[in-house]
């Protein structure tokens, strides 16, 4: 080999082609109780090899290439495979966060491959006769062909762009990828062996020059069996093989010249306020937030469709990672802001680096979405009949006296569309759905780097938002910060974003998100219930407690006015004292410094919820919060005068951290004015789309 400086632009992404020669699978971990002790992994009943498993095994080889490049000492090509990898498993965790520079999708079958049983069993080293209780029934995949792509990103998440770096990378994955012998379990039993190939080029798409070769390919793309055995021979699979890792080794003759820089600084970095710095993030129209409040500017829809699953940051407990099922604005804000400043048109440098801290930049959390129906998370005044009457219904009733039967309802969204309602269900018609999101699991372990066998007490059950799914969030955009980024040029745009946790890993974490302006509808919900986005009931809905209308003002027997305020997402309110907030005290005080009187006219529907992050710039957890719960209801006396403050407040929050979506509500929300509604039971195909829309770039 010769080393050379690079010369060309080389993409910052490329494509990943796994060869099984033999049977293969990556096992689950779980089998089928009457059937098989041990399932593979599958994706839309298809095997796959998930983007951690490719990570894993590349890593482990790129490690070991590096130092062979470096020699006998630690140098930069060390250095360089830990940082395209993240931090060294052995390191000790430090103030400095080590995010990991390349991500890998799952591989997927580039034809039907399929899946079969085998038995194995124990062999008991003493009587070197089969183990009693020790017949197993494992899954396996035949041999084939799996594709998939890498991305390598810098600090920022955007596609990386330094050639160097690039190139470097290129060669240390395609090294790596040739030095992998097998892949999933079994291996030590011949199971797994396969040629993984990391190039610039689909190889299934492409000239293998070589007539034999490109036979054999073309016979194992074209079947279409995967129920029994392939209609390719093992002999076709072996040549395609052999023929990829020739093609390989040509292309990477030459060693690329590798910089010493590897700078961890990026000019598109985010750095989220902290609680502290709440009180200076609702104000709009200077860097320090010092004056105007939200005057003007433009509110946006940011509608998201889920192309993988998604893991929306909860507590985790034991050793369940459970996804909450919306996403916070804290997960978008970051997104929003690294896109908006890749339009900056040179001017107001100062106000598109301040833009969250400055209060040119606000978004709301993610919310399910069903039709064109935005959910609501269920006001904790609703109850449901203890004994349900139908499957595929369920009805909803108010606060009322007369509602003595029922228990309230906890947990879930209510996607109220009263015009359009559910005509999928025969023999019904409904106001519109009730339920959340089912989460999708998964489980996954560690790997111990020593052994290349799963760590202890490592294995973790991962629940994710499921893929397909559709969501939205509300986001409002300063004049200022409107024409320093040009965010016009944005509107109507797909792009994709990776959000939530374990975004790095390639299973996990892939949105195509749009932009766009609000409808006539939605800005005339805005501006009449605050944020609600949705009708007004009608018929024998339309009666509140009081007799009267949802959306009039209830009798009162002073000048004051009663509402109701129904949470739309958590809010954090400062306590007067250094403990926890979130009581009414707290949610009143926060009120009171946006210059709104409120006064509490009956007991609150209030609920709390833990909070917790993870700083990125300490590389370690932040202090947990206690905040109040979406879905908590006040009803409070308010002045004419702040009643329409409170409308004007609603879409951007009341409390702590409001720019990452946090102290969003509604003023008298229609639910809270009816008797009772009839709602249809959301399933999965009810939060999933059935086409995915294509991501990318601008498209």
């Amino acid at each position: 080999m010769t080393t050379a400086s690079p010369t060309t632009s080389p993409s910052a992404s490329g494509h990943v082609t796994i060869v099984f020669t033999s049977d293969w699978g990556v096992s689950t971990g779980v089998g089928q109780a009457g059937r098989t002790h041990s399932t593979i992994e599958r994706s839309n009943g298809k095997p796959v090899v998930r983007g951690t498993v490719i990570t894993g095994v590349l890593r482990e080889q790129a490690m070991l290439a590096a130092k062979t490049l470096d020699g006998q000492k630690e140098g930069k090509w060390t250095n360089f495979a830990l940082w395209l990898f993240g931090q060294s498993p052995d390191s000790k965790p430090g103030p400095t966060p080590h995010p990991r520079h390349v991500l890998f999708s799952d591989a997927t079958p580039a034809s039907p491959i399929p899946v079969h049983d085998t038995v194995s069993l124990s062999i008991d080293p003493k009587t070197g006769t089969a183990r009693a209780q020790f017949l197993r029934f494992t899954e396996r995949a035949a041999a084939g062909i799996l594709t998939g792509t890498f991305t390598l990103i810098d600090e920022a998440g955007s596609e990386l762009s330094d050639p160097a770096k690039i190139k470097a990378a290129r060669f240390l994955l395609g090294v790596a990828g040739l030095m992998v012998r097998g892949i999933g379990s079994g291996r030590s039993g011949g199971d797994g062996e396969c040629t993984v190939v990391v190039s610039g080029q689909d190889y299934t798409k492409t000239n293998l020059r070589n007539e034999e070769a490109a036979d054999a390919l073309e016979r194992i793309l074209a079947n279409q069996d995967d129920d029994n055995s392939p209609t390719y021979s093992s002999a076709d699979v072996a040549t395609v093989a052999d023929r990829l890792r020739r093609l390989t080794r040509e292309s990477l003759q030459t060693i690329p010249g590798l910089t010493e820089s590897l700078a961890k600084n990026n000019s598109h970095d985010i750095k989220i306020p902290s609680h502290r710095q709440g009180g200076t993030q609702h104000q709009a129209g200077t860097i320090d937030g010092s004056t105007a409040q939200h005057s003007g500017g433009h509110h946006l829809i940011l509608d998201l469709t889920l192309n993988s699953p998604i893991v929306s940051y909860e507590v985790p407990f034991s050793n369940e990672i459970r996804s909450l099922d919306f996403l916070r604005g804290t997960v978008l804000l970051p997104w929003l802001h690294r896109t908006l400043s890749s339009k900056k048109n040179g001017k107001d440098q100062a106000v598109i680096t301040n833009a969250v801290t400055g209060g040119h930049l606000f978004v709301s959390d993610a919310l399910p979405v069903i039709g064109d129906t935005e959910g609501i998370p269920v006001p904790l005044t609703l109850k449901t009949d203890k004994t349900p009457t139908s499957d595929s219904t369920i009805t909803l009733y108010g606060n009322s006296s007369d509602n003595t039967a029922g228990i309230p309802v906890r947990g879930g969204y209510v996607f109220y569309a009263p015009k359009e309602g559910d005509s999928k269900e025969p023999g019904t018609k409904t106001q519109g759905w009730y339920g959340k999101p089912p989460l999708r699991g998964r489980q996954t372990t560690a790997i111990n780097h020593e052994t290349g066998a799963a760590s202890k007490g490592q294995l973790v059950l991962v629940e994710a938002l499921p893929a397909g799914m559709r969501m939205r969030a509300h986001v409002w955009v300063s004049d200022e910060l409107w024409k320093a980024v040009s965010v016009s040029d944005l509107l109507g745009k797909t792009r994709e974003a990776r959000l939530g946790s374990r975004k790095l890993t390639g299973t996990f974490g892939s949105a195509t998100c749009t932009l766009r302006i609000e409808t006539e509808d939605e800005r005339e919900s805005r501006s009449r219930f605050g944020n609600a986005g949705i009708a007004q009931p009608t018929g024998d809905a339309s009666k509140s407690a009081n007799g009267t209308a949802p959306g009039e003002d209830a009798p009162a027997s002073s000048d004051d006015l009663t509402v109701y305020l129904c949470f739309k997402s958590d809010v954090i309110a400062r306590s007067a004292g250094l403990g926890a907030g979130g009581s009414i005290d707290d949610l009143i005080r926060a009120f009171q410094c946006k210059g709104i009187t409120v006064e509490p006219v009956d007991t609150p529907s209030i609920r709390h919820r833990r909070v917790d992050s993870w700083s990125p710039a300490d590389n370690g957890p932040r202090a947990s919060r206690l905040a109040i719960q979406a879905g908590s209801v006040v009803q409070v006396q308010v002045s004419e005068k702040d009643r329409g403050k409170l409308l004007g407040l609603a879409p951007f929050g009341v409390g702590e951290l409001t720019a990452q979506g946090y102290g969003r509500f509604v003023v008298d929300h229609p639910l809270l004015g009816i008797q009772s509604i009839k709602v249809t039971k959301a399933k999965l195909e009810h939060f999933v789309c059935e086409e995915m829309p294509e991501g990318g770039e601008d498209k």
